[in-house]
């Protein structure tokens, strides 16, 4: 005997579908809340539930994903949704959120058992009747299923898993034509990283891409610091974009400065096993915060038609932790609520978001409180609206601001590529401009590029900002551009310097300078290039300067240039022992080096003993 649990709040629809399935030889349970269906599933294992208002109660169309999560692998719930006649362009959303269907209200035996019966039927052919080998082949996709963590933005699996549930991913994709992006992330991590910092590495990564995919978007971890993405519905120029934001993104985080992220894109054209068929446009993604199950019900309506997502709460403390793994496109707030109103919702919510991670925000009030709409309006909110709900108001107005957000991000989306392509090209130029630089001295290949390490991650150590230890590479690469103006002879010459020659020599300081303050859109580039010779006890050249006169960033090459300079060949010797060149710098802390610097330096050296930090 199958046992189908009838969860609504009218009675006139628990008596009917009682009748009408008891008549057919099941057993029926009805319930009248959402509450009581989920006390009564912590005991009990139904075969089906008939899911109908309790529906808003219980979170909108993601009951349904949730109920089915309750049960035991292999033998999830079955929920077939009852709506009344008119909502059933509702079907689509209950379908995406898992559900078998959707069945008309009011019910009739000839609409009710047939689709009951083919639910049934589908479980024993996919479970019951399956050979063994068919049988374990789902329970091992269902398995590796439920290793996600968050189903709304992506599944996470581990590496095991990786083939076989990325197979059933693109067999599920192929129901469309269109065009899919894979794009591989890989975290480039030291060798020496140990495996609990690398576990916490790829969990903030993770994260990070928690907050930027979008509801169609598929997310697998393959294994060895990679993640992978499967992205449909998107367009070929937009995918720059979004490498581009995750690596901006993961650079202002907290293990950003000492990893890298190289990423891999392919384009797929999907199979099209469907005539005419063509991928979804993605639905938007709107929760609706309200105390009043009957405003959560007739905004879920409302918006469910327009075939937008809808995520019901009833409660600001709900939503505060439900956006901690979720990010809808837009949040319809109430005012009033009991224990914490939107105000103080609203004040909360914008304390926890991440800069540029921000949820749109539309206050619901039954109030025309000219000063309630001035408040919210000063916290952030994004509109007002009435209730009870005008349909075409409440659909208009969430639209709008959707498009409008959209708007907003994709220009900033357009200006974060631009200016990061600029700094690329500029790193790039930089670099070109650094080798030949050192082209002209035969025993100093590579010098900038090494100097220009050395500085970022003393830098590093010290404090700086990302963007700071950015400048100071640029810094490091320049330092010696000077030396464009000393005749090549000079600077390759094997035997001691004449007096004359030296001054010469002496001169590229200035030179670099004159020519790296015409810069103007970097001023700090001449910084480095004038004053990395000055000492810190003002013996130094060009100007004499002493102590904090000099800045700090020359402060800092010069610690690094004065290393790579005494782990080099030149003409007159080889590289020196690395023991020597730590002596040296102990010995002219004070002297030639700012002391904070020079000890960083010295932490550097004690980190290597292979001495892999030399000219190679």
């Amino acid at each position: 005997m199958k046992w189908i649990v009838v969860a609504d709040g009218d009675v006139y629809t628990l008596q009917a579908a009682g009748e009408i399935l008891c008549k057919d030889g099941m057993r029926v349970t009805g319930l009248k809340t959402g509450q009581a269906l989920m006390e009564f599933l912590k005991k009990n294992r139904p075969d089906m539930i008939l899911l109908g208002d309790v529906l808003w109660e219980l979170g909108g169309f993601e009951a349904i994903s949730v109920l089915r999560d309750t049960a035991e692998r292999g033998n999830e719930l079955d929920i077939l949704i009852m709506a009344d006649e008119d909502n059933r362009d509702l079907e689509g959303n209950a379908l995406a959120m898992g559900a078998f269907g959707l069945v008309d209200k009011p019910l009739s035996a000839e609409t009710l058992l047939p689709r009951v019966r083919a639910a049934l039927a589908m479980r024993k052919k996919a479970f019951g009747d399956a050979p063994a080998a068919g049988r374990k082949n789902l329970e091992d996709i269902a398995a590796a299923l439920e290793k996600r963590t968050d189903a709304a933005n992506g599944i996470w699996l581990g590496k095991e898993a990786f083939s076989s549930v990325y197979q059933h991913m693109l067999r599920y994709l192929e129901r469309y034509h269109g065009i899919a992006f894979q794009v591989l992330f890989t975290v480039e991590l030291p060798e020496d990283t140990a495996p609990a910092q690398r576990a916490e590495i790829m969990e903030q990564f993770r994260s990070l891409l928690q907050q930027t995919l979008r509801n169609s978007d598929i997310m697998l971890e393959s294994g060895d610091n990679q993640v992978f993405l499967l992205l449909p519905e998107v367009e070929e120029t937009d995918i720059g974009h979004v490498i581009s934001r995750v690596i901006s993104q993961w650079k202002q985080s907290e293990y950003g400065m000492d990893t890298n992220i190289a990423s891999e894109v392919r384009r797929a054209r999907l199979k099209e096993t469907n005539a005419g068929a063509r991928a979804p446009k993605r639905a938007e993604w709107i929760v609706v915060v309200d105390d009043d199950v009957a405003n959560l019900k007739m905004a879920g309506l409302i918006l469910s038609k327009q075939h937008m997502r809808v995520t019901a709460l009833k409660s600001g403390q709900a939503l505060l932790e439900y956006v901690k793994k979720n990010r809808p496109d837009l949040i319809l707030l109430d005012v009033r609520m009991p224990d914490m109103d939107g105000f103080e919702t609203m004040r909360l919510l914008k304390r926890d978001m991440m800069p540029g991670h921000e949820i749109p925000v539309i206050f619901l009030t039954a109030d025309d409180n000219a000063e309630s709409e001035m408040k919210g309006l000063a916290l952030g909110a994004m509109d007002f609206i009435r209730k009870p709900f005008v349909s075409d108001v409440l659909t208009l107005r969430v639209k709008h601001i959707i498009e409008l957000v959209k708007l907003q991000k994709n220009l900033a989306a357009d200006v974060e590529f631009k200016t990061q392509e600029n700094e690329n090209l500029s790193i790039q130029l930089v670099q070109s401009l650094a080798e030949a630089i050192d082209a002209k001295d035969a025993y100093t290949n590579g010098h900038s590029g090494r100097v220009a390490e050395y500085a970022k991650e003393i830098a590093r150590r010290y404090g700086y900002s990302r963007r700071q230890q950015d400048e100071i590479y640029m810094m490091g690469l320049l330092h010696d551009v000077g030396k464009i103006g000393v005749p090549d002879f000079v600077i390759n010459k094997p035997d001691k310097l004449t007096d004359g020659e030296y001054a010469q020599i002496q001169t590229h300081p200035v030179v670099g300078d004159r020519i790296l303050k015409n810069i103007r859109e970097k001023p700090k580039l001449a910084v480095g290039a004038r004053w990395h010779h000055e000492r810190y006890d003002g013996s130094g050249y060009p100007d004499g300067l002493a102590g904090d006169e000099i800045p700090e960033e020359a402060r800092i090459i010069a610690v690094a240039d004065a290393y790579d300079a005494m782990t080099s060949r030149r003409s007159y010797r080889d590289i020196l022992p690395q023991e020597k060149v730590k002596r040296e710098i102990e010995s002219n802390i004070g002297t030639q080096f700012d002391p904070v610097f020079a000890k960083i330096m010295l932490e550097i050296i004690a980190e290597d003993p292979d001495y892999r930090l030399r000219e190679k």
